[in-house]
């Protein structure tokens, strides 16, 4: 996949044989967005085209002040390798500032996408473009000069729940994470570097690689999680406790800590890639580390249990 970096000043080529484009920030890469980019895919493919994506970089409404979330559920990077394992032919990426807010929904149609000799768009229900957000769904066969054509992907929902990023972060923060597949069509999964911890641990018995979350993504409820550790490229099943360490009283900020099973290497400052499966429990203050021991041994075995049964 071919990624391409525009901006008001970029001038803006034409794509050999056409292009199918879905339009949209995709936060996520949810089921929904899923299933437009397939139906992009699909077109292309009976059109003899290329396929194409073309979203925004900042997100517009945090850029704009509608929203005040900055975590992430699926940073640049990620939504990039994403994207090119669907298949996608072409990422375009506005980057969005005050010179980009400030055009015209006529204006964004006729500097980004008539250029690309764009041959159709595909566009969610809800996608809104242009200054204040006035262009939609209804505007853009105007604006294109009708040079493309048009579909747009209805509401989709789960279990009468509409699939959407803000459930997604719902689920998340509620730490829910087993429900997150149903609505993202993957588990949840963060990126961090592993850092030098207090090593309690390893003295107890379940050495920690405490994670220092890169990315700024949107991390889970405090507890503790079965999950699954990626690191040297290799996935290890692990239990992970995010929280603030009640039992010791040592650590005001947040940590996220993961005892990797069936493992015992040096990994201090390599790169680890957590995909949260299930919630164990809430964290909790112990009154002693015998008692949290004893604990850990139960979290350890509940997890080998769900492991052997799914």
């Amino acid at each position: 996949m071919k990624v391409v970096y525009l901006n008001t000043k970029s001038k803006v080529l034409p794509i050999k044989y056409g292009i199918v484009l879905a339009l949209g920030y995709f936060d996520g890469l949810h089921i929904a967005h899923q299933s437009l980019i397939k139906r992009t895919l699909e077109i292309a493919k009976e059109k003899g085209a290329k396929s194409g994506l073309l979203t925004f970089q900042p997100n517009p409404k945090h850029f704009l002040g509608k929203q005040k979330i900055t975590s992430l559920l699926t940073p640049h990077h990620m939504k990039i390798n994403l994207l090119d394992k669907m298949g996608v032919d072409y990422l375009f990426v506005v980057k969005f500032d005050s010179k980009v807010a400030k055009l015209s929904h006529k204006q964004f149609v006729e500097k980004f996408l008539i250029p690309l000799d764009t041959l159709h768009v595909v566009t969610g229900f809800d996608f809104y473009y242009g200054y204040k957000g006035k262009g939609n769904i209804n505007t853009l066969h105007q604006d294109g000069h009708e040079t493309f054509g048009i579909t747009m992907i209805e509401e989709q929902k789960v279990n009468g729940q509409k699939i959407s990023s803000s459930k997604i972060r719902e689920l998340i923060l509620n730490g829910q994470v087993n429900d997150v597949k149903k609505f993202l069509g993957r588990y949840y999964t963060t990126e961090g570097i592993v850092i030098h911890g207090f090593k309690r641990g390893r003295e107890m018995g379940y050495p920690t690689a405490n994670i220092s979350t890169i990315n700024k993504y949107l991390l889970p409820q405090n507890g503790v999680y079965i999950v699954k550790v990626k690191v040297f490229q290799i996935e290890y099943d692990g239990i992970c406790n995010i929280g603030h360490n009640p039992t010791f009283s040592e650590n005001n900020n947040k940590s996220v800590e993961v005892h990797i099973l069936d493992f015992d290497k040096y990994i201090y400052n390599e790169k680890i890639t957590i995909t949260w499966i299930n919630k164990i429990r809430d964290e909790k203050k112990f009154n002693s580390v015998e008692k949290l021991i004893e604990q850990l041994n139960q979290d350890k075995e509940k997890t080998l249990n769900f492991i052997n049964n799914t």
